[in-house]
């Protein structure tokens, strides 16, 4: 029984990995999440719990003040609950209220928001006036893209663009490999350009020594 109790004490103090992404931008965060706003969390409860291993899990209620992007015309939503979870290591839980430029999913099966560390969702205070110019020209952007989808598109587009949250994630992920995957070409090819450039320095010291000898 101790040794039950102390395996699961060091397993409970295990630090979650860190969640994996680049810094986020604003332009790579508005064209992945399914809605962009300005919102105030006004109200955020951390105490509620799942399951029997007691983790820290957040709800947070945000009103929201401006849409920049969102899934079809019929989004009328004022105000929005986020979920987040302490062992998942990328979901961005709001601990503090106040007003946040956010880049969110929704999940279908719940309806519930949430946010990611791999997204670029931020208190106002951090957000500059390059920021709201290029969220000005995204939001131009997409509506202008949205117009010119056809109807059938445009329902295929609402009814598929918000995957559940795994295959977000899993998005992201990929997204990151690809990213890692041509930065590790580039470190290739840096390489055997610089060992071609060694061997050719080798082969030509050789020819001098051995014309030296001569």
């Amino acid at each position: 029984m101790k040794k039950a109790l102390l395996f699961l004490t060091l397993f409970l103090s295990i630090p979650i990995l860190a969640c994996k992404c680049d810094e986020p931008t604003i332009r790579s965060s508005f064209e992945s999440a399914d809605f962009v706003f300005i919102g105030e969390v006004y109200d955020v409860n951390t105490t509620y719990k799942t399951g029997y291993w007691e983790v820290q899990n957040s709800l947070a209620r945000v009103k929201i003040d401006k849409i920049y992007k969102s899934l079809g015309d019929d989004f009328r939503s004022t105000e929005v609950t986020f979920f987040g979870q302490q062992f998942n290591s990328c979901d961005l839980i709001f601990l503090t209220k106040g007003k946040y430029l956010i880049f969110a999913y929704v999940e279908p099966d719940t309806t519930f928001f949430y946010s990611s560390h791999c997204l670029a969702t931020k208190t106002l205070d951090k957000v500059t006036e390059s920021d709201y110019q290029l969220l000005e020209v995204l939001n131009k952007e997409f509506i202008k893209e949205m117009n010119t989808e056809r109807p059938e598109d445009l329902t295929y587009y609402i009814e598929f663009k918000s995957p559940d949250k795994i295959i977000n994630e899993l998005k992201l992920e990929k997204k990151q490999a690809l990213k890692e995957n041509e930065q590790f070409k580039i470190y290739l090819i840096i390489l055997g350009v610089l060992l071609a450039l060694s061997l050719i320095m080798i082969l030509i010291l050789a020819k001098r020594n051995k014309l030296h000898r001569k």
